[in-house]
């Protein structure tokens, strides 16, 4: 085994000719990577461009030829036998092309934030809120009052609210005698599921930016309604 520290000029090709087994590379000086060009019986075997550290070429070979984009010194193992790198805890090493990391159940890959942030894609989250793991919800609170004028209604049904950007929405009935029905387009009082006595306040939480109606069982009734968002 034999270890080469060899001066490399930018873009021009150096011969080493040295004959061996194992070619392994040490270190890359200042250079991004590095051309190896091995030639065994006369020939030049395939070129390997930008060669990274660590990298390691096991076949006969009679000389290589190395070069490199910039100035630089490297270093090379150049063996007939074969030669391995030991790296310490938080040595940097560059792989060319891909490296796949299995994180499953058996064996698990800590990850460790930093006080970091992860960008999570929720198509591959699944959330378990069952009975036994309930999972909180808070619901944001609303920052906008919207007063709409009252409403005269009767026995034919009058559109009250529609306005798909509320988040909550009042209806009261301010009728002196008129029970109001509420419900959507077409309703009318004989089917109405939501009556108001007068007096009473109606609260929607969950449909608020529908389109909304009312009905009177008597003409002259009033209206108010209050949106939030």
């Amino acid at each position: 085994m034999a270890y080469y520290t060899i001066q490399l000029s930018a873009n021009k090709a150096v011969v080493v000719p040295v004959a061996g087994r194992v070619i392994l590379v040490d270190d890359l000086g200042a250079a991004p990577g590095i051309d190896i060009m091995p030639n065994h019986g006369g020939r030049d075997l395939p070129n390997m461009p930008n060669r990274k550290k660590a990298f390691k070429f096991s076949e006969p070979f009679d000389s290589v030829t190395l070069k490199t984009t910039v100035d630089a010194t490297v270093g090379i193992f150049l063996s007939k036998n074969d030669v391995s790198l030991g790296f310490a805890d938080g040595a940097a090493v560059s792989v060319s092309g891909q490296v796949i990391v299995s994180n499953t159940a058996a064996a698990r890959v800590p990850v460790d934030l930093a006080n970091g942030t992860v960008n999570v894609n929720a198509v591959n989250v699944g959330i378990n809120n069952s009975d036994a793991n309930p999972v909180p919800i808070r619901t944001a609170p609303c920052t906008q009052i919207v007063n709409v004028p009252a409403v005269a209604v009767g026995t034919v049904a009058a559109q009250i609210s529609n306005d798909a950007t509320l988040r909550r929405l009042r209806v009261r009935n301010d009728s002196a005698t008129q029970i109001v029905g509420l419900g959507g387009a077409g309703i009318d009082f004989a089917n109405a599921a939501i009556k108001l006595q007068p007096g009473d306040t109606f609260y929607e939480d969950d449909a608020a930016g529908a389109a909304w109606y009312a009905v009177a069982d008597s003409n002259g009734g009033t209206v108010t309604v209050m949106g939030l968002k």
